[in-house]
């Protein structure tokens, strides 16, 4: 064999060995990426989940702090009508 056959044999195999071995990376990179993806996955479904929980807790918890403000609003009015009234005696 020619010495340049033998040095573009000797590059092939180098680039067939590092051919092979990127593709066997990129499949595992893949695997490991659509692994990682399903777990965000999961945790994108529980922050969606959540988030819709919390909105609901707000908007019910938003209603009881009216009634509660309103009941304290109307209770402090009136203890303050009945003293402004003692006053006046």
């Amino acid at each position: 064999m020619s010495r340049v056959k033998n040095a573009l044999h000797n590059d092939y195999q180098l680039l067939e060995h590092l051919h092979d071995e990127l593709s066997l990376q990129a499949h595992l990179f893949k695997a490991e990426m659509k692994s990682t993806w399903e777990t965000l996955e999961i945790k994108w479904s529980e922050l969606k989940e959540h988030l819709g929980r919390a909105e609901v807790a707000a908007t019910d918890a938003g209603r009881d702090i009216d009634v509660a403000s309103k009941a304290l609003a109307d209770s402090l009015k009136a203890g303050y009508t009945e003293i402004r009234n003692a006053f006046k005696h």
